[in-house]
C-alpha cells in the first residue's frame, strides 16, 4: 500500500488466504512492530480480564466482614418468598461491593445432622470462592425458623471464623 523508498516492503499486504483483506507485513519493521504490539495488547487485556473476574483472599475477607456487619445492623425479614439464611448471606455478600461482580461465590449449609455435640442454638454456613483456598465459617444465631407462610423478623448475631466449620 504505502512505500517510502524504492525497494521498501509495504506495511500492509494482501492476505494469501484467498481473501482480499489486508494484513500486517512482517517483513516491514513497522508491520512487525504492529504484530508484536497487537499480541502484547491482547495478552494484557486477557490478564486484566482474568484479574478483575477472580476473587482474592483479601476481597473475600472484606466481603464477609461487610456482609456480617450489614446483616447484624438491622432485623432481617424471613418468609416463604424471601428465602432462607444461606440466600440472605449470599445476597449480603454480593451487595457488599467487594470482589468481582461475576459469581464464583458459594455459601453452603455446614450443619451436620448426625453431630450430636453440635450447638442447637446456631446454624453453621461455610463461605468460599472459586479462586481462593480460604474458607470462612459463619455461626448464625438464632437458628433459622421453620418455613411459614407469614413473615418473621429476626435479629441476627453472627460469629465469623477463618477455616471450615
Amino acid at each position: 500500500m504505502s512505500k517510502g523508498q524504492a525497494g521498501d516492503e509495504p506495511i500492509f499486504i494482501r492476505s494469501n488466504w484467498g481473501t482480499s483483506r489486508y494484513v500486517y507485513n512482517p517483513r516491514n519493521p513497522v508491520g512487525a512492530g504492529l504484530i508484536i504490539g497487537s499480541l502484547l495488547f491482547a495478552a494484557l487485556f486477557m490478564y486484566s480480564l482474568h484479574a478483575s473476574s477472580s476473587w482474592s483472599e483479601g476481597e473475600l475477607r472484606d466481603a464477609v466482614n461487610v456482609a456480617v456487619r450489614d446483616l447484624e445492623a438491622s432485623p432481617q425479614t424471613l418468609g416463604a418468598w424471601t428465602g432462607d439464611y444461606d440466600g440472605m448471606i449470599r445476597d449480603a455478600l454480593e451487595k457488599s461491593g467487594k470482589g468481582p461482580s461475576a459469581g464464583g461465590l458459594r455459601v453452603e449449609d455446614a450443619d451436620d445432622p448426625y453431630d450430636k455435640d453440635a450447638d442447637p442454638a446456631v446454624d453453621l454456613f461455610e463461605v468460599t470462592a472459586e479462586d481462593v483456598d480460604t474458607t470462612f465459617c459463619l455461626s448464625v444465631s438464632p437458628p433459622e425458623p421453620e418455613p411459614r407462610t407469614t413473615s418473621v423478623e429476626v435479629s441476627l448475631s453472627i460469629a465469623v471464623e477463618e477455616g471450615g466449620c
